[in-house]
């Protein structure tokens, strides 16, 4: 067993946020995830990206 270890990619709280949200659901429109996140367009577009490329 591997011990439990920060993900800077994950555990940065509004990334945390969003895998928590579509993890519970099939899929979801990227408004309302931006809109539940209070965020910009522009930040939440940075926070996706980021992982996308994870």
């Amino acid at each position: 067993m591997t011990e439990p270890r920060y993900d800077a990619v994950i555990h940065a709280p509004n990334r945390l946020q969003i895998c928590a949200m579509l993890a519970a659901v099939d899929s979801m429109a990227s408004s309302r995830v931006r809109q539940s996140l209070g965020v910009s367009d522009s930040v939440f577009s940075k926070h996706l990206k980021v992982l996308e490329g994870a």
